[in-house]
C-alpha cells in the first residue's frame, strides 16, 4: 500500500484553561481529526500543582540575538510551605513542531523587570519608517537577561502581567526558603534555547541597547518618548507579522486526490465499511466469478381492455420461438373496468394472458413456467423463465406504484420485479404513463415518482454477506441493470400535419430526429443514461382497431419503448456485464390501438465461486484491518523502557524518547493517570510535552525528566516510596503504550530527621536500604525516667568542625549562594569534604538544616520565642526543645561566632548598649549560669566529648586530659576561658591530634591572656568588646563617628547573616513582618551567649 498524502492540519492555537491536569481527549473515529486541530492549552504541559496563570504572545530575545516568536507564561506553583512563581518563556505548538520551553526565569530576590514602551518613527517617507509603537518589557535574573516585545495593542493585558510579576517579586522578596531549597519544580522541565536553526522571526527588528542596570519596577509603565537611532531606517512593512492561521486562510482546501479515492479514511463519518468491501472484491471479480450467457425476451403491450381469446395463439410473435430463458411480458390497460379502479378484480385476466403466451409457445411451452406475476389495476407484468433456470434465480421481489388520478389511480402506474440470477441482480419496469403530446412535464415528473416511489423490502441481513450484494438497496434506482417497458407515451415534437406527412413518407428517421423520449435521454431531463436499440420500425400508435392503419386523426408515435441501464452509485460496483440488444422490433397484432414491441438481449450474468470470493473476502478484510490500521492514530515509540540509572538528590536525570507518525493522520497523545484522583506519575518525574499532536511522517522527541527534591528524598532514602513508575501514554482512537520508568536512587541525609540522622553509624550511602527502614521505624517509648543522652548528628558536626578550622575569617561565609550539592554528596558517602570550600560549606549547612522536615527549633516553641526579650528568656525557651535539636543550635550559634568577622555577627552590645553595673550585673549572672548549665551532666557536650574520647583516644590519655583539666581550675577568669575551650569540645567529634582546633584554642587563649578580646561563650561588655583595646583612647568626636559607622556596617551585615538563619531555625513557612522580626530578635539573642 502506498503512502498516501497525510491530512493537514490548521496551526494550534493557545487557550488558557484551568484545568490541573492534561485532558483526556476524545476518542472514537469522529474525534482523530477535531483533536488535530484542536487549539492548544497551555496548562497541558505542566504538572496538576503549577498553574498557568497568565498568558502573554510576544517576540524574545537574548543579548542581539534575533527574535523569536514565542508566549511568556506566568506559572505558579503551589507549595506547602506557599507559593513559588516563574516565567516560562514557551513557543507554542505547530504543525511541524511540538512546544518547546525557550527560557525559565525564576521569581526569586534578584528578579528584575522593567517596562517601556517605543513610538513610531516621526519620517515622513513610508521607506523611513519604523516600526510600529510597541512595548518592550525586560526580564533578568542572575545571568539570565531577556527582551520581549509586546504588540502596543496588548498594553492592558501587559500591565496585567507586570501587576503580577510585582506582587510575585514582593512575594518572594518575603519568603524564607532559601534559593538553595526553592524552585526545584523548574528541573522538570526541560529547557531548549533557541538556535540559528530553529523557527526564529526574519524581520528585522530596530536595534534596541538593553539596559545593564535593570531595577525592580516600582510603579506602573514606563513609557520612552524618544527615538532612538535606527528606528527611522526600518521599514514599516518589516514590522508585518504571518501568523500561521493568516498563512492557512489564505490557501484553498486541497481536492481529495485520487490515491486518497482509493485509500480512504476509513474513521470519516461518510466512509462505509460495507462499501469499501464491496468495492474492492468486485474489482477481483474476475478471480472468484465466471460469465455465463443469459437469453432475455421482452415484450410491450398496450391491450386497450382487450382479453386474449381462449387457446388462441396470435401471441407466438410476442412468446417468440422458445429459445430466451427469461420472457418478460408488460400489458397496459389490462383491465380499465370502472369497480377495478376501486377494489381488485382478482387474477382472471393476468392468468388467461398467461394461458395465451404459453399457448403461443408452442410446443416449448413446457419448458417454461410462470416465475411471478404483478398487476396494479391496467398495468400487469408475467415474467416466465426456463425450468432448468429457475433454480438459480433468487430474490424475487415485486413493487407497484399508482401515478394516474390524484397521483395514485390505477388509470396509470408501474409495475416492477426484480430478481437475481445467479449472481446478478436485474430488474425490470412497466410503465403506463401520462397521455398527449402537450403532456411532456408530466411524463418526467411520471418517471421520477417510479423511479423512487417502486421501492422493495430489504431482505434480511443477518443471512447475507453485504459485502456480496452488488445491489443492496430498495429503490430501482440503484439496481445494477434496469429494463424499462411498457406506454411511456413519449411523442414527437412535430406538428400533426408534419408528422402525419412522414408518417405517409414512411420516414421514420425524421420523426425519431423530433422524438420526445430521445430528447429528454440526451438532455437528461428523464431517462437518463438509458439506451434504447435502433428503431426501424413504424410508430406503435395509433392504429385503427383490426387493421395496420394509422388513425391519422391523432397524430402518430413510438409510444410503447423498451429501454435499459446500468446505474452507477456509491452503493454498487463496477462490473463487465455485458449486455446486447439483438432485436427490436415491433408485431402486427390487431387487437388494440398499439402495435407490441419485443426486444431480445443476450446478458452475460456473474457465476460464483462460492470457495474463491470466500477467500478474497478475507484477504480484502486483511486490507481493510491494514487500512484502518494506517488511518487509525499511532506512533511508533522507540523504547518503552528508560532506564535513569542511579539518581542523586537535586541532580536531575533526564531520558529520551523518539514519537514518529508511521500513519495517515494527526496523532493527538496524552498521558493517562492511573485514577481520576491521582497524576499521571510520580511528583518527581515529568514527561515533556505532556501531550502533544505529532504530523503525519513527523517525529518528535518525548523528554523524561526525573529530579528528587528534599522532600521525596527523605521518603525515597527510608524506603517509604518506589521511584520506579508506570506512564500510560494514550492516543486519542489508538491505542494504549506503558512505558516502564526504572532508577536507583542514591540514599542522601538530605530532609531526615535528627534523631535518624543521629542514629546511622556510618555515612548513609553504606547503611543499607533494610537498616534504613528500620530508623525509619517510630521510636519505642523509654523504659526509663527521663531523655536519654541524644548521640551527635554525624553530618551536621562534620560540618562544624570544618567550619571551624577554615571558616574563620572567610567574607560572606553564611548568605552568598551557591551550590550545595557537591558537599551533599560527600556528607552522603562519607568522601572527604573539599578544601578551601568553607562558603559550600556553611551553605550546605543552612541547607541540610532548612531542610529537615521540622524545625530545627519545633513549632510548638515558636510562640515562646517570639515572647522572649532578653537572653534569659532567649535561653529558657531551649530548656523545653529536645536535646538533639538544642545540641545542634547551640553549635551552630558558637560556630557563627568563631567565624564570622564583627560586621557580619549581630553585636548585642551594639544593639543593646548598656554602660550601668546593672547590665554588666546581668550579663555576669548570664555568664554564671551559662557556666552552671555547661556543668550539667544532662549537657550533651560531656556526652559528646565523653563518648568521643572513649572512640578516638586511649583510655590513659582520657584520665590524663580529665585530670589536668581539673588542675587548671582557677579564678573566675580563668573559669570563663575555660569554658569557651569546652565549648569548642563540645563541637568536636573526632578530636584527632592532627586537627588543627587545639591550636586555634592555645591562640585564643594566648590572646586573651595578653589583649581581653570577646569571649565566644560570653556577650559582649559595655558594647565595646568589637574591637581591640586600645592603650590610648581616642577623642569623643573620633569615638561618636567611629561608633555610627560601625553600628550601621554591623546591622546591615547582622540583618542578611539572620535572615539566612531564619529558615535554618524556624522553617520555611513564611510569616508576617512582626513575626520575622521577633524571630530575627531571638536568634539575636542566642548569638549573644
Amino acid at each position: 500500500m502506498s503512502l498516501l498524502p497525510s491530512l493537514p492540519r490548521r496551526a494550534s492555537t493557545w487557550s488558557m484553561s484551568s484545568t490541573s491536569q492534561p485532558s483526556t481527549p476524545a476518542t472514537g473515529p469522529k474525534a482523530i481529526i477535531s483533536n488535530a486541530v484542536d487549539t492548544f492549552e497551555p496548562q497541558t504541559l505542566f504538572r496538576q500543582t503549577e498553574k498557568v496563570i497568565i498568558s502573554q504572545g510576544c517576540r524574545v530575545r537574548r543579548g542581539y540575538a534575533p527574535f523569536t516568536r514565542a508566549d511568556a507564561l506566568l506559572v505558579i506553583s503551589k507549595r506547602d510551605t506557599g507559593e513559588q512563581a516563574a516565567i516560562f518563556i514557551v513557543t507554542p505548538p505547530t504543525a511541524e513542531t511540538a512546544a518547546s520551553i525557550l527560557y525559565i526565569i525564576p521569581i526569586i530576590p534578584g528578579f528584575k523587570h522593567r517596562l517601556e514602551q517605543t513610538p513610531p518613527s516621526p519620517s515622513n517617507s513610508f521607506f523611513q519608517q519604523s516600526a510600529k509603537p510597541h512595548i518592550t518589557l525586560y526580564l533578568s535574573c542572575q545571568d539570565l537577561k531577556l527582551e520581549l516585545r509586546i504588540s502596543a495593542s496588548q498594553s492592558a493585558k501587559v500591565q496585567k502581567l507586570v501587576a503580577e510579576l510585582r506582587r510575585q517579586n514582593d512575594a518572594a522578596a518575603q519568603s524564607p526558603c532559601p534559593r538553595s531549597i526553592s524552585h526545584s519544580w523548574l528541573s522538570l522541565y526541560p529547557v531548549n534555547p533557541p538556535n540559528e536553526k530553529d523557527d526564529v522571526d526574519d524581520l528585522i527588528s530596530p536595534p534596541v541597547e538593553t539596559p545593564s542596570n535593570m531595577t525592580p519596577s516600582t510603579s506602573g509603565m514606563y513609557h520612552s518618548l524618544s527615538t532612538r537611532p535606527g528606528l527611522a531606517n526600518t521599514p514599516t512593512a518589516t514590522l508585518t507579522i504571518d501568523t500561521p492561521l493568516a498563512s492557512s486562510a489564505s490557501k484553498d482546501p486541497a481536492e481529495p486526490s485520487e490515491e486518497e479515492e482509493q485509500y480512504p479514511d476509513p474513521y470519516l463519518p461518510t466512509f462505509s465499511r460495507t462499501k469499501f468491501l464491496r468495492k474492492r472484491l468486485f474489482a477481483r471479480q474476475e478471480k472468484w466469478s465466471r460469465r455465463e450467457e443469459v437469453k432475455i425476451r421482452i415484450a410491450t403491450y398496450n391491450v386497450n381492455d382487450k382479453i386474449p381469446p381462449e387457446g388462441t395463439l396470435e401471441l407466438a410473435p410476442l412468446a417468440g420461438k422458445g429459445e430466451e430463458d427469461i420472457l418478460v411480458f408488460g400489458f397496459q390497460e389490462a383491465d380499465l373496468r370502472r369497480q377495478s379502479l376501486l377494489i381488485s378484480q382478482g387474477n382472471t385476466r393476468a392468468e388467461g394472458w398467461e394461458s395465451a403466451l404459453l399457448a403461443g409457445l408452442g410446443s416449448r411451452s413446457g419448458e417454461f413456467e410462470k416465475l411471478v406475476m404483478t398487476q396494479y389495476v391496467g398495468v400487469m407484468m408475467i415474467i416466465l423463465v426456463r425450468k432448468s433456470l429457475k433454480e438459480f434465480i433468487s430474490r424475487v421481489e415485486t413493487s407497484e406504484r399508482g401515478i394516474g388520478l390524484l397521483g395514485f389511480g390505477g388509470n396509470k402506474a408501474g409495475v416492477a420485479v426484480r430478481l437475481k440470477v445467479h449472481d446478478t441482480t436485474l430488474c425490470f419496469v412497466n410503465a403506463h404513463m401520462a397521455a398527449f403530446a402537450t403532456a411532456l412535464d408530466r411524463r418526467r415528473a411520471d418517471y421520477q415518482v417510479l423511479r423512487t416511489g417502486l421501492t422493495f423490502p430489504r431482505p434480511n441481513e443477518a443471512d447475507l454477506t453485504a459485502a456480496f450484494e452488488d445491489a443492496f438497496t430498495h429503490v430501482i434506482a440503484d439496481d445494477f441493470v434496469q429494463f424499462w417497458l411498457g406506454d411511456l407515451n413519449y411523442r414527437v415534437d412535430l406538428p400533426d400535419d408534419q408528422v402525419k406527412k412522414l408518417v405517409e413518407e414512411k420516414n421514420w428517421e425524421e420523426m425519431l430526429a423530433k422524438d420526445q423520449l430521445r430528447a429528454d435521454i440526451v438532455s437528461e431531463q428523464s431517462f437518463a443514461g438509458f439506451s434504447e436499440a435502433d428503431i426501424t420500425f413504424p410508430p406503435t400508435f395509433k392504429y385503427v382497431h383490426g387493421s395496420t392503419t394509422h388513425d391519422l386523426k391523432r397524430a402518430p408515435a413510438y409510444t410503447d419503448r423498451i429501454v435499459y441501464d446500468f446505474p452507477t452509485n456509491e452503493n454498487t460496483a463496477p462490473s463487465s456485464f455485458g449486455l446486447k440488444c439483438d432485436e427490436y422490433t415491433s408485431h402486427d397484432i390487431l387487437w388494440s390501438d398499439h402495435r407490441p414491441v419485443t426486444a431480445t438481449f443476450k446478458a452475460e450474468v456473474r457465476v460464483v465461486d462460492e470457495s474463491s470470493r470466500g477467500v478474497e473476502l478475507a484477504s480484502v478484510m486483511k486490507e481493510l484491518d491494514r487500512l484502518e490500521e494506517v488511518y487509525r492514530p499511532s506512533l511508533e515509540i522507540d523504547g518503552t523502557s528508560l532506564e535513569f540509572g542511579e539518581v542523586r538528590y537535586r541532580q536531575p536525570v533526564e531520558r529520551e524518547i523518539k514519537l514518529r507518525n508511521v500513519g495517515r493522520v494527526p496523532a493527538t497523545y496524552n498521558f493517562k493517570p492511573p485514577s481520576s484522583d491521582k497524576p499521571i506519575c510520580k511528583p518527581f518525574m515529568w514527561p515533556f510535552p505532556a501531550t502533544a499532536v505529532v504530523e503525519p511522517g513527523q517525529e518528535m522527541s518525548l523528554k523524561v525528566v526525573v529530579n528528587v527534591d528534599e522532600y521525596w528524598s527523605s521518603k525515597l532514602s527510608l524506603g517509604g516510596e518506589d521511584i520506579n513508575d508506570v506512564l500510560v501514554l494514550q492516543i486519542a482512537g489508538g491505542k494504549d503504550t506503558f512505558i516502564t520508568v526504572q532508577a536507583s536512587y542514591l540514599a542522601s541525609t538530605i530532609a531526615l530527621p535528627l534523631h535518624i540522622l543521629s542514629a546511622l553509624p556510618t555515612p548513609i550511602r553504606q547503611v543499607s536500604l533494610a537498616d534504613r527502614k528500620i530508623l525509619a521505624r517510630p521510636l519505642a517509648p523509654s523504659v526509663t525516667n527521663g531523655e536519654a543522652p541524644a548521640k551527635p548528628v554525624r553530618d551536621v558536626w562534620r560540618l562544624l568542625e570544618y567550619l571551624m578550622a577554615k571558616g574563620k575569617g572567610v567574607e560572606g561565609l553564611w548568605v552568598e549562594s551557591g551550590d550545595v550539592r557537591a558537599t551533599i554528596e560527600c556528607l552522603d558517602t562519607g568522601d572527604k569534604l573539599p578544601d578551601d570550600q568553607a562558603k559550600s560549606i556553611s551553605l550546605a549547612l543552612l541547607h541540610v538544616l532548612t531542610a529537615l522536615p521540622t524545625p530545627l527549633l519545633p513549632s510548638s516553641h515558636h510562640t515562646s520565642c517570639l515572647a522572649a526579650e532578653d537572653r534569659d528568656a532567649a535561653f529558657a525557651v531551649l530548656e523545653g526543645v529536645p536535646q538533639i535539636n538544642t545540641n545542634v543550635l547551640i553549635g551552630l550559634m558558637s560556630v557563627i561566632r568563631l567565624c564570622s568577622s564583627p560586621e557580619e555577627v549581630p553585636a548585642i552590645g551594639i544593639l543593646q548598649i548598656g554602660d550601668s553595673e546593672e547590665d554588666q550585673g546581668v550579663t555576669e549572672k548570664v555568664d554564671e549560669e551559662q557556666k552552671i548549665e555547661d556543668k550539667s551532666p544532662e549537657v550533651p557536650r560531656e556526652d559528646i566529648k565523653l563518648e568521643k574520647d572513649t572512640e578516638d583516644q586511649p583510655e590513659e590519655s582520657v584520665k590524663a586530659q580529665e585530670a589536668e583539666e581539673k588542675a587548671e581550675k582557677g579564678d573566675d577568669d580563668d573559669q570563663v576561658d575555660e569554658d569557651e575551650e569546652a565549648t569548642l569540645e563540645f563541637i568536636s567529634l573526632t578530636h584527632s591530634q592532627d586537627k588543627p582546633l587545639p591550636e586555634i584554642n592555645q591562640e585564643a587563649h594566648d590572646k586573651q591572656d595578653k589583649d581581653k578580646p570577646l569571649k565566644l561563650a560570653s556577650p559582649p561588655k559595655k558594647g565595646i568588646a568589637i574591637v581591640e583595646e586600645s592603650k590610648t583612647p581616642p577623642s569623643a568626636s573620633s569615638t561618636t563617628k567611629l561608633h555610627d559607622i560601625a553600628e550601621a556596617r554591623t546591622t546591615e551585615h547582622a540583618d542578611e547573616l539572620i535572615n539566612a538563619l531564619c529558615p535554618a531555625i524556624f522553617g520555611q513557612t513564611s510569616v508576617g513582618p512582626s513575626v520575622k522580626d521577633k524571630r530575627k530578635r531571638f536568634i539575636k539573642l542566642l548569638l549573644e551567649g
